[in-house]
């Protein structure tokens, strides 16, 4: 065999500012075991790789408007022609089981297409069922301790509680804003939301369910890494009211900077807690008012120490991506 490097295509383009950290991390921890380039589409169609490594697929035929979208839709056909044709494997990281967001008939063929042509799944945690019968490989999402360790950290406010991120619907942000307008204990917990609605209509329910609450900071746009250390080291819990939960960045996110998070209870929360300490990871079970347990959690204060996170420690990360990259090659390679 050869012993040139793997040449692996990452779907993602040019790292910005707004790029996930979770993306940054991984390219630039793989790019010490393989030979990473980022997505274009003249590169992915016609250019030389033998990996192509695809995380959220849906994000392919994405467009601000109706001509957009379908030239977006045809130039995925002609990918997935030269993937179908040729030896390049492609290896899918399953973040969730299923899109959270419904799309189209046309994009749902799409997206089923893109299960058929998966070589080897990526799967961030041992609960998930992919989409297709193809071979899996598990390994943890990475912790983000080195990403934002050059950043101030703040000391925490013993009565501030924070969501952070992007705002999607089957995050139930609103929920939780409007729990918080609604709660008559005047001498309650302030909460602070940060980050960007993916709509104007989530972000005119945000406001409206806030009611103009003292104890509620909306901070409704894009919030910079800077930011983010900002506001949860600040925090003395996050919360992720989450409608449906199955991998998240966001509880990593604070875990690393060393604050606990209340979740909702699941087979995949519960073992995030088993690996990291009950003291760190609070359980929110369907039967308990949320803010209630809120008030628990922040009530049990910040443990002393850092949550034990060795096992995801990301050069560990990046020589496993290498070789699930490996064997998704040698998989393409004795189907062809």
């Amino acid at each position: 065999m050869s012993s040139r490097r793997l040449r692996v295509m990452m779907s993602t383009p040019a790292l910005r500012a707004t790029t996930n950290p979770y993306i940054v991390q991984l390219v630039h921890s793989v790019g010490r075991e393989v030979d990473v380039s980022l997505f274009s589409w003249r590169r992915a169609i016609i250019g030389r790789y033998d990996v192509l490594h695809v995380h959220w697929p849906e994000i392919f035929t994405s467009a601000s408007s109706t001509p957009k979208r379908w030239a977006r839709r045809l130039l995925v056909a002609a990918l997935q022609c030269r993937l179908a044709l040729t030896r390049t494997a492609l290896v899918r990281t399953a973040h969730n089981e299923r899109p959270h967001e419904s799309t189209t008939s046309v994009d749902g063929r799409i997206l089923r297409r893109w299960d058929r042509l998966t070589t080897l799944w990526i799967v961030l945690n041992e609960r998930t069922t992919t989409a297709s019968p193809a071979p899996t490989a598990f390994i943890p999402h990475g912790h983000y301790r080195d990403h934002f360790a050059s950043f101030d950290h703040h000391d925490p406010t013993a009565d501030l509680v924070s969501v952070v991120g992007h705002i999607r619907p089957y995050k139930g942000v609103e929920d939780l804003v409007a729990a918080v307008a609604d709660d008559p204990h005047p001498d309650g917990f302030r909460l602070h939301v940060a980050g960007k609605p993916a709509d104007p209509s989530l972000r005119a329910l945000l406001l409206h369910s806030a009611g103009g609450s003292s104890r509620i900071d909306l901070e409704l746009d894009f919030i910079d890494d800077a930011r983010i250390v900002e506001v949860i080291s600040s925090s003395a819990l996050v919360v992720l009211p989450y409608r449906n939960l199955h991998n998240s960045g966001v509880a990593l996110l604070a875990l690393s900077l060393d604050r606990p998070v209340l979740v909702p209870d699941n087979a995949v929360t519960r073992d995030l807690q088993a690996e990291v300490g009950a003291e760190w990871v609070h359980l929110l079970r369907d039967d308990v008012e949320l803010i209630g347990a809120i008030r628990v959690a922040l009530a049990q204060g910040i443990p002393a120490g850092r949550p034990d996170l060795s096992a995801r420690e990301w050069p560990v990360t990046a020589h496993q991506h290498a070789d699930a990259y490996l064997r998704a090659q040698r998989i393409r390679r004795e189907r062809r």
